[in-house]
C-alpha cells in the first residue's frame, strides 16, 4: 500500500507537533501513521488515495459511521443557532430524558466532555457521598490518563504477586502521593474484592464491565453482580466505566447486556457518534452531593449545544432501528467465527473474547484470558504482521487485537473482512 504522502506529512508534523500525533496511542497504529482526508460510512480515505474499510471506528466513537445524514442535519441546525452557550438550553433536557428512558436504573445524568473527566467526577461524587478516600480499580483496566487513576494499566508483572499487585504509576511524571488512595486488585477475583471492601474504608470500586482496553476480557459468571452487591453491603459506590461499552454492547449498555445495575455508569465515545461528549448516569441519590453543595462539578463545555445535538441524534438512530444491534452483533460474531474456523483449519492457536460489537483476537493461546495477565501473554507480535497484511489489502485495524463493529458495517464489508482474514491469517504463528 502506498503511504508516501502520509510519510511526508508525518515528517512535517513532527517538526511542529510533539511526537507528530495528537495522542500517544496513535503513533503505534501504523508505520508511518496514516493521515486521512475524509471518512464515509465504514470507510476512511487517506491522503495517498487509499480507501480503507475501517474497524477502528476512531477507537470506538463512530458507532453509526461517518458522514451520517441524521447527525449531519442535527449538528448543522445546532451550529447555526450557537457554538456553545455556557448556559442552559432545551437540548440538555432532551438528551437527559432520552438517556434516562433508554438505560436501566439511570434516574438522572450530568454532562461533561471526555471520559477522563467523568471518571474524576464519579470518584469525587463517591468520596463526597461516603466520606471515604480509598478507590479500588482492577489490573489492566483503563480509566483515563489522570494521575490518581492511571495505575496498573500496563504494569510490571514481575512486581508483587498476582493476588496482591502493588499500585504502580503508568507513566513518567506521576507523583506517588497522587495515587496513594488507589488500590489495585486482579480482575474476576470476587473473594479478594470482598476482603478489601470489608475493611470499611473504600469509597468506590470502578471497573470496565467488559475490559475492552485490555483484550475485551469478559467478567466471570456472577462477578459483576457479586461486586455490585458487595459494594452495597459495605457502603461503597459501584461504578461501571462504560466509556467504551455504553450504547455499544446494547442500547442500555453493560447494564442491559449483563443485567446488573451499579450505582453509577460513565459514558463517552459512542454516546455522541464521534463528537466529544461524556455522561455520568445513575440513581438520583448519587447526585445529592451536587445539590447539597458538598462537592462540585463544572466545565465550560458541559452541555455544549453542538455535542448534545450529536448525542441526541446518535441515540435516535440507535433506538429507532429495531434490528441495529442484532445486525452489529451478528457481524462481529461472524468475524470471530471466521478467525476461529480459519485458524483451526490451519493449525493456528488462537481464541476470541468480548461481545458482538467490541471483541479481541488472541493469537498464541486457546484459553480465553480471564484477567490482564492472561491478555499480556497473547502473541501480539504475530498479530502485528497479520494486521499489516490486512492493511495492505485495505482493512484498517487497531494494534491490540481489538475490533469495533458499527451500524454501517454490512454484508459487503463482512465479505471484505472475511477475505482479508483468510488471506492474512497465516501471518499468525502456528
Amino acid at each position: 500500500m502506498n503511504t508516501e504522502r502520509s510519510a511526508e506529512l508525518y515528517a512535517r508534523s513532527s517538526e511542529s507537533l510533539a511526537c507528530g500525533v495528537s495522542s500517544g496511542f496513535r503513533a503505534k497504529v501504523s508505520d508511518p501513521p496514516l493521515f486521512f482526508e475524509r471518512a464515509e460510512g465504514p470507510y476512511f480515505f487517506d491522503v495517498d488515495g487509499n480507501k480503507l474499510l475501517d474497524y477502528t471506528l476512531a477507537w470506538g466513537p463512530l458507532i453509526v459511521g461517518s458522514n451520517h445524514p441524521h447527525l449531519n442535519e442535527a449538528v448543522s441546525v445546532a451550529v447555526r443557532k450557537s457554538y456553545t452557550l455556557g448556559a442552559q438550553h432545551e437540548g440538555e433536557i432532551a438528551l437527559a430524558e432520552k438517556i434516562v428512558s433508554l438505560v436501566p436504573g439511570v434516574d438522572q445524568v450530568i454532562f461533561s466532555s471526555t471520559g477522563s473527566e467523568v471518571v474524576q467526577t464519579s470518584i469525587r461524587l463517591a468520596r463526597a457521598k461516603t466520606g471515604r478516600q480509598a478507590v479500588i480499580k482492577f489490573e489492566g483496566h483503563y480509566h483515563g490518563w489522570m494521575n490518581n487513576i492511571l495505575v496498573n494499566y500496563r504494569p510490571d508483572l514481575d512486581a508483587g504477586s498476582p493476588e496482591a499487585p502493588p499500585t504502580m504509576g503508568g507513566t513518567g511524571g506521576q507523583p506517588e502521593e497522587e495515587y496513594t488512595h488507589t488500590r489495585v486488585l486482579p480482575w474476576n477475583r470476587l473473594d479478594l474484592l470482598e476482603a478489601e471492601l470489608a475493611k470499611g474504608d473504600v469509597a468506590a470500586v470502578i471497573m470496565e464491565p467488559l475490559n475492552a482496553n485490555s483484550g475485551s476480557v469478559e467478567p466471570a459468571d456472577g462477578f459483576l453482580k457479586g461486586a455490585v452487591d458487595a459494594c452495597q453491603e459495605h457502603g461503597t459506590i459501584s461504578i461501571f466505566d462504560e466509556v467504551i461499552t455504553g450504547f455499544r454492547l446494547a442500547l442500555g449498555g453493560a447494564r442491559e447486556y449483563f443485567d446488573v445495575i451499579p450505582d453509577l455508569s460513565l459514558y463517552a465515545k459512542a454516546v455522541a457518534g464521534g463528537f466529544s461528549l461524556a455522561v455520568i448516569g445513575g440513581k438520583r441519590e448519587m447526585f445529592d452531593p451536587l445539590r447539597e453543595g458538598t462537592t462540585m462539578h463544572g466545565g465550560t463545555y458541559n452541555g455544549s449545544t453542538i455535542n448534545l445535538a450529536a448525542g441526541l441524534a446518535t441515540l435516535e438512530v440507535l433506538s429507532e432501528s429495531p434490528d441495529v444491534y442484532d445486525r452489529m452483533n451478528g457481524h462481529g460474531q461472524a468475524i470471530r467465527e471466521t478467525f476461529e474456523q480459519e485458524a483451526a483449519d490451519r493449525g493456528i492457536t488462537l481464541c476470541t473474547t468480548g461481545a458482538g460489537t467490541v471483541f479481541n483476537v488472541h493469537p498464541g493461546t486457546a484459553e480465553k484470558p480471564t484477567d490482564y495477565r492472561g491478555y499480556a501473554a497473547v502473541d501480539l507480535g504475530s498479530y502485528s504482521a497479520f494486521r499489516q497484511a490486512v492493511l495492505d489489502a485495505g482493512v484498517q485495524l487497531l494494534p491490540d487485537g481489538r475490533w469495533y463493529i458499527g451500524a454501517t458495517h454490512g454484508d459487503v464489508e463482512l465479505g471484505i473482512a472475511q477475505e482479508g482474514i483468510r488471506n492474512a491469517i497465516d501471518h499468525l504463528k502456528a
